[in-house]
């Protein structure tokens, strides 16, 4: 009976222990199916889609934009007359810079502007959500624009604008006609410059920023640098502006970090005298 006893005794504490790791591999066995169903779905179009919709989109490239014009661009460029200048002058603001910023899906305008002629006069930042349906060939959005003389009559009187056009930035003349001017020895031309904003169309213009080259302490920062940002400007002496563009790409520079991380640091060995 002793024997019998604890031999019932033993199999009882045996069947407990089977049982407790049967349940744990049937939870194990339950938690995998679960994960596998969730990997399927995952993989489903319709949930990545909701999984797109849902996750906030992420920033891929910025752009500053700033441009600057001479006394010769109103006058002779543009060909104002003395009271139209004047008037330029008092009521017109003057962009520091344009900063966009290109998500995925949409773009978000930033241009910050100042008053010259108040004495109150202080930096303003107005903001411009773009979607793709808003930036088309036909309704250009715009940026910033100063009338170029006083309303008189019921057309509105001609301006000069900074718009996003079909993602080139440009600065052009407009008026109530569509043109510069109804006369036909005026100028004919209403764009008075173009800058795409693909590094690719700007080869051309690819500069060297030498002040922030100087604060980086940094003489070859423009050019090899870092590959995920760059720096364009061009000049016209002749008609009195130039312009400037720094581009910095997010998607290069995280594939840049990564390969700083992967590639390492150079140790140089002396060779083993003889």
């Amino acid at each position: 009976m002793a024997i019998s006893l604890v031999v019932g005794f033993v199999f009882f504490i045996l069947a407990q222990h089977w049982q407790r790791v049967l349940k744990q591999q049937s939870w194990a066995i339950r938690r995998l199916t679960e994960r596998v169903r969730d990997l399927e779905e995952m993989a489903d179009p319709e949930f990545l889609r909701r999984l797109n919709e849902s996750t906030p989109s992420p920033l891929e490239e910025v752009f500053t934009f700033s441009f600057r014009v001479g006394d010769s661009f109103w006058r002779q460029t543009v060909g104002l007359s003395e009271p139209d200048f004047e008037y330029v002058r008092m009521i017109g603001s003057v962009p520091g810079s344009v900063k966009i910023e290109r998500w995925r899906g949409h773009m978000v305008a930033r241009i910050t502007e100042v008053m010259p002629e108040s004495k109150a006069a202080g930096w303003n930042t107005r903001t411009l959500d773009v979607y793709p349906e808003k930036a088309s060939k036909s309704e250009p959005v715009v940026l910033w624009e100063v009338p170029l003389a006083r309303a008189s009559g019921p057309d509105e009187p001609p301006s000069l604008r900074l718009v996003l056009d079909d993602a080139l930035l440009k600065l052009e003349a407009q008026s109530a006609s569509g043109r510069w001017s109804d006369e036909p020895a005026a100028r004919t031309e209403d764009v008075f410059f173009s800058v795409p904003l693909d590094p690719a169309r700007l080869i051309e213009f690819r500069s060297r920023d030498s002040l922030r080259a100087e604060d980086n302490g940094d003489s070859h920062a423009a050019t090899d640098g870092a590959a995920w940002q760059a720096f364009y400007s061009f000049e016209d002496e002749a008609r009195g502006f130039e312009w400037h563009l720094w581009i910095r790409d997010l998607r290069k520079k995280a594939e840049w970090d990564r390969w700083k991380i992967l590639e390492g640091t150079p140790v140089s060995v002396d060779a083993p005298k003889p």
